[in-house]
């Protein structure tokens, strides 16, 4: 059982599904001033998207590990799943139960809003996880950009399938309110997309021998640890400056509580940049990645603190 939680990676599941309440019940409702329960998404249709984006993501992970299990014996011996708890064959029935489970849920999730088209959207994810573990992962910055993406997309959905419950219930919605929260989901969807990314360049520098060993052509292995490392920088660089517009965008609308949590933001990002400098070998690179990690749950946090605002 052990070995089945830590191949659908739960901690990043939590982490998904921590962020996605903290979203849309703690960012979206208060900050459209909606106090009648009723309005926007059921507690069942919230639950639908959630299982929706937790199937498809597992099934992710699973293809992942099937695809990887030669690089993954180089890399991180005996922590792939498969080739020693489950069986190949037993990784696909899991794929294919995940994925075909997550599709279903948004399918259904769609067309209880009367938007059945929007299915397409489950769909095209979970194709882009396909192509991203069979081809994308091993062409330089392609894999890293289509995780990033995926991982700003969770927070998008939150905000789209909640615009579509609330015409679907007929809400009026004050225009500037309106305004106001697509200019925060935005911002945490390119937080998300920005520290993403950062933690698949330095995944990568952290896998090169392995990549190199088994042909994966990623970034470090084709321009060298130094060109990664200094991509890894720029997008370091990129998050730091955007930590301080955030901020400012924050203090310009009276978010004060948020303005000063984001100093902690920007200090963590200060330590990530001056740990990347420095940062020779794997196990510096490993540390980093723990490093990233409170990043990401720093950022989550601060969406609970609207509650407070």
């Amino acid at each position: 059982m052990r070995t089945f939680f830590k191949m659908i990676r739960w901690p990043n599941l939590m982490m998904v599904i921590l962020s996605m309440s903290f979203l849309l019940f703690l960012l979206i409702r208060p900050g459209l001033g909606l106090v009648v329960p009723a309005a926007g998404l059921s507690l069942t249709s919230f639950l639908l998207l959630v299982v929706a984006v937790l199937l498809t993501a597992m099934g992710g992970y699973v293809i992942n590990d099937l695809k990887d299990l030669q690089t993954d014996a180089l890399n991180k011996p005996g922590k792939n799943a498969f080739g020693t708890t489950f069986t190949g064959k037993q990784g696909w029935i899991f794929y294919w139960i995940f994925t075909v489970g997550g599709i279903l849920a948004g399918s259904l999730l769609s067309f209880l809003l009367g938007k059945g088209s929007y299915l397409l959207i489950f769909i095209l994810t979970a194709g882009l996880l396909w192509f991203y573990a069979t081809r994308y992962e091993c062409q330089p910055l392609v894999g890293n950009l289509v995780v990033a993406f995926l991982s700003a997309l969770s927070f998008g959905l939150v905000w789209l399938y909640e615009l579509m419950a609330l015409q679907a219930h007929a809400v009026q919605i004050v225009h500037p309110r309106l305004l106001l929260v697509n200019e925060l989901v935005l911002i945490y969807m390119g937080f998300a997309f920005l520290i993403s990314l950062l933690r698949e360049v330095v995944k990568d520098i952290e896998d090169v021998e392995g990549d190199r060993q088994t042909g994966c052509l990623t970034l470090p292995v084709i321009y060298g640890i130094q060109k990664a490392k200094n991509v890894a920088i720029a997008v370091n660089l990129s998050g730091l400056i955007a930590s301080f517009a955030i901020q400012w965008f924050f203090y310009e609308n009276g978010f004060n509580v948020l303005f000063l949590f984001f100093f902690l933001v920007d200090l963590l990002f200060g330590l990530v940049l001056l740990k990347l400098m420095n940062a020779v070998r794997k196990e510096h690179f490993s540390l980093l990645s723990l490093w990233i990690k409170l990043l990401m749950v720093a950022g989550v946090l601060s969406m609970g603190l609207f509650y407070f605002e």
